[in-house]
């Protein structure tokens, strides 16, 4: 499954970043060491909190 993301994301361009990053973690997805495989940068989750006042 890595092999068809690493495609999607470096040859077909059919994926980006934040894509990718919507699938670490999942049972069907990828790990966090597969995201830096695929894209060669580490993988760091983005932040959902909204900031406080």
């Amino acid at each position: 499954m890595v092999q068809i993301y690493k495609w999607a994301y470096q040859d077909w361009k059919t994926i980006d970043e934040d894509g990718l990053k919507q699938l670490v973690g999942l049972p069907q997805g990828i790990t966090a060491d597969d995201y830096k495989t695929i894209t060669g940068d580490d993988y760091q989750a983005t932040s959902t909190a909204s900031p406080t006042a």
